[in-house]
């Protein structure tokens, strides 16, 4: 073991000259101490803080592949608990700036699952506070690819109830003002609920495939009448009568929406948005609906958008 550490060890300061260069034995190395990091604590005590660094420094100029395996030995030693959550996901979500959509889509799996994890007996709120803080700053950054990721993260939390507090949904507030309009989208998406509707849409797109009674009663007597087709008309008729049983009335969850701090302000800065919005008319028609559910739900006074609304209400 410790021939190989001195190994890692020259081969970092050989890397730290060179790091755009690849380096298939820096990788193998380093995958090989993650692993047993936890055999000699005592020796690998600086690693794990030493491989963050190298990461910090050099993210942007590494080759794809040694990122990714950096990366990947940074999730083991966390699993094996050899590191702390809070100061690793806020490395990730920096990591979140590189060009290499594999390497996010990692990271994404990763910081949903470790959060999930840290929160999993009991809420966490030392580590929820810090990385909610955090991502505050992060919904801000200038990289949209990074922000809109952020989001997602905070959105898939709150849908698995891990996140589901008034915080996380006043943070996520923030972003129905981001400039970037993925991030705009994504957010009014949550508010509205929509984004749950069009997934069970794409879910129920094959049984709107399924033929009408009327038609298969058509397509039976059309055809030569046999046994073994009456017995498949029963069949598909049995089969229809299961999927009219099966789709149910729409149910919306708002539960966001009553968690807000201040919706009258919120509204009234959604609004000032709207009248200056330069967006897609789709855009502008989802910050209308966001409005008017919290009009609706906050029973606000909000006078001047009944006007604006009234201008779109036209016989053309």
């Amino acid at each position: 073991f410790l021939q190989q550490y001195h190994h890692y060890q020259s081969h970092v300061e050989i890397f730290t000259f060179q790091p755009d260069k690849p380096s298939k034995e820096l990788a193998e190395l380093v995958m090989f101490l993650a692993q047993v990091a936890h055999c000699y604590p005592e020796h690998m005590a600086s690693f794990p803080q030493q491989l963050k660094e190298l990461l910090s420094y050099h993210h942007t100029v590494l080759d794809p592949d040694l990122r990714m395996t950096f990366c990947k030995a940074l999730i083991l030693l966390r699993n094996k608990n050899l590191i702390n959550a809070t100061s690793l996901l806020e490395l990730f979500f920096q990591l979140l700036r590189c060009h290499d959509k594999l390497l996010r889509q990692t990271l994404y799996t990763h910081i949903v699952t470790d959060i999930k994890n840290v929160n999993a007996k009991h809420k966490n709120n030392k580590v929820n506070t810090t990385l909610q803080n955090f991502m505050y700053t992060m919904l801000r950054d200038s990289n949209p690819t990074a922000a809109k990721i952020s989001l997602d993260v905070m959105i898939e939390l709150y849908r698995r109830n891990i996140w589901n507090d008034a915080k996380t949904v006043n943070v996520i507030t923030t972003g129905c003002f981001s400039k970037v309009t993925k991030v705009l989208v994504a957010s009014l998406k949550f508010f509205i609920g929509r984004d749950e509707d069009e997934k069970k849409d794409s879910d129920s797109e094959s049984e709107d495939d399924l033929p009408t009674a009327r038609d298969l009663m058509i397509r039976y007597a059309t055809n030569k009448k046999t046994t073994k087709r009456k017995k498949k008309l029963e069949k598909a008729m049995k089969v229809l009568k299961k999927q009219k049983k099966k789709s149910k009335p729409e149910v919306f969850n708002f539960s966001a929406i009553h968690l807000i701090h201040d919706p009258q302000d919120f509204a009234e800065k959604l609004l000032k948005q709207l009248e200056n919005c330069k967006e897609r008319f789709e855009v502008k028609m989802m910050l209308m609906d966001l409005i008017s559910r919290l009009v609706g739900i906050h029973e606000l006074f909000l006078f001047n958008f009944y006007p604006f609304i009234q201008r779109f209400l036209q016989p053309h």
